[in-house]
C-alpha cells in the first residue's frame, strides 16, 4: 500500500510540475508579446514625432521663403509633400 502511495504522489508531483511548467511558460510568452508591442509602439511614435518636426520645420523654412527644393532636401521629405505644405500655407493665408 505504502508503494502504491508513492507511485502516485509521484505521478502527480510530475503532473504538477509539467502544469506549472506550461503556465511560466505561457506568462513568458504573454510577457515577450507584451514588450514587443511596447517596442513596436514607442518605435512608432518617435517616427511619426521625427517626421511632424521635418513637416513642421519645413512649414517654418516655407515662410521664411527658401525654395522646396532645398527644404524637401534639408528636412529628408519628399518634394511633392514640401509642395503640399506650401499650397496649405497659401490658402491659410
Amino acid at each position: 500500500m505504502s508503494a502504491e502511495n508513492t507511485l502516485t504522489k509521484i505521478n502527480m508531483d510530475e503532473w504538477r510540475w509539467i502544469i506549472q511548467g506550461q503556465i511560466e511558460g505561457k506568462k513568458r510568452d504573454y510577457t515577450s508579446g507584451l514588450l514587443a508591442a511596447e517596442r513596436r509602439g514607442v518605435a512608432k511614435g518617435i517616427e511619426q514625432g521625427v517626421q511632424q518636426n521635418a513637416r513642421e520645420n519645413a512649414r517654418n523654412l516655407l515662410k521664411e521663403g527658401d525654395a522646396p527644393e532645398k527644404i524637401a532636401r534639408c528636412c529628408s521629405l519628399p518634394l511633392e509633400e514640401v509642395l503640399a505644405l506650401k499650397s496649405e500655407l497659401k490658402t491659410e493665408s
